[in-house]
């Protein structure tokens, strides 16, 4: 950014009443200025102006250009979720149009949203490293954030399940650093806009077989089901159980073991346990095409360790979703056939 200050002084023995300075300057780092002004108006009168070390507006000109400056996420991984913590990875791209390359002090990050200006309440904290500073630049962040607030995290992660795009806040304050000048402490506020799961939209049970003779853990249904991922998130929810109905009616539950999901589509292992005289009442009284309208909405969530994950378990809840299954298709490939009158074999 272009900035012009004027200075007016009064010359003491010159016949001139005021000496008027301009500087003039583009971005916020401007290196200690000697100035000498010399108003003669005769060989006998001169009078001499000097002013050093006139640092004029860095502090305001370096705030503008962090304000000024862009963030976008690149890449976000979730991994090893506890009850009380989360393993963040987030890649991020930042732009700067200033035509200076200081650093940043590496500093503590609130990230936040935005419903809780003007008393910001955090769901946790990152540690942004110390970078330089150039026109296009990487900063990667890695490490263990504590959940500070649940409410808040179940808010976001709320957010992230049920959008198409959110928002996410992050404050904290750094220091620039430029040879020549002494360290300018500016406030880092952004928000980043991010894709968002889109309630997992498309989800779908794409192959599935029903088991005459249930497994050891009672299960009877196995089958694959595909998960799109619009968004940059990677998220390891842990081992995911639903809840399975038809009309309001509970027919079982399936398991999603070791639930990781990336960016595209994602086919993932499911595992059932299935009412089968409720499925094989509702065949023989109303759907006798054999097609189930099935809602699935989330149960729990649980980590390697067998600990519940609530801001996860409070996601998949709010998430119900609705896919068609040809049950009696799968039933025909085992030689049942569904009429009215029950099955046949």
């Amino acid at each position: 950014m272009a900035a012009s200050y004027n200075f007016h002084y009064r010359c003491i023995g010159c016949n001139t009443s005021t000496v008027r300075i301009q500087f003039f300057f583009k971005a916020y780092l401007i290196c200690p200025i000697n100035i000498q002004l010399d108003c003669s108006i005769s060989i006998q009168t001169r009078a001499r102006l000097t002013y050093s070390s006139i640092y004029v507006g860095v502090p305001n000109i370096a705030q503008h250009d962090i304000n000024d400056s862009t963030l976008e996420t690149n890449e976000q991984i979730v991994t090893d979720p506890t009850p009380n913590s989360v393993h963040m990875k987030i890649v991020n791209h930042a732009h700067s149009d200033s035509m200076y390359h200081p650093t940043l002090d590496g500093f503590r990050a609130a990230l936040f949203l935005e419903d809780t200006l003007p008393d910001i309440k955090p769901f946790g904290y990152i540690d942004i490293p110390p970078v330089k500073v150039e026109k296009d630049f990487i900063i990667t962040v890695d490490q263990t954030m504590q959940i500070e607030d649940m409410n808040q995290f179940i808010k976001y992660n709320l957010l992230v399940m049920g959008s198409k795009e959110f928002r996410v806040a992050v404050r904290g304050r750094t220091g620039v650093h430029q040879p020549g000048l002494r360290k300018i402490d500016v406030n880092y506020n952004k928000v980043i806009t991010m894709k968002g799961l889109n309630k997992l939209e498309g989800f779908n049970v794409t192959h599935f077989d029903v088991k005459l003779a249930p497994e050891d853990d009672g299960t009877n249904l196995v089958g694959t089901v595909s998960i799109p991922n619009p968004s940059l998130l990677t998220i390891d929810l842990g081992n995911v159980t639903m809840d399975l109905s038809v009309d309001g009616t509970p027919i079982g539950q399936s398991l999603l073991p070791n639930l990781v999901i990336k960016p595209g589509d994602n086919n993932v292992p499911m595992r059932s346990v299935s009412n089968q005289s409720a499925v094989l009442k509702l065949l023989t009284t109303k759907y006798l095409d054999g097609i189930l309208p099935v809602d699935i909405s989330g149960n729990s969530s649980v980590n390697s360790k067998g600990e519940h994950l609530p801001y996860f378990e409070a996601a998949i809840k709010s998430n119900v979703m609705r896919v068609k299954l040809d049950v009696g298709s799968a039933l025909k490939k085992i030689g049942l056939n569904v009429t009215k009158r029950g099955l046949d074999f």
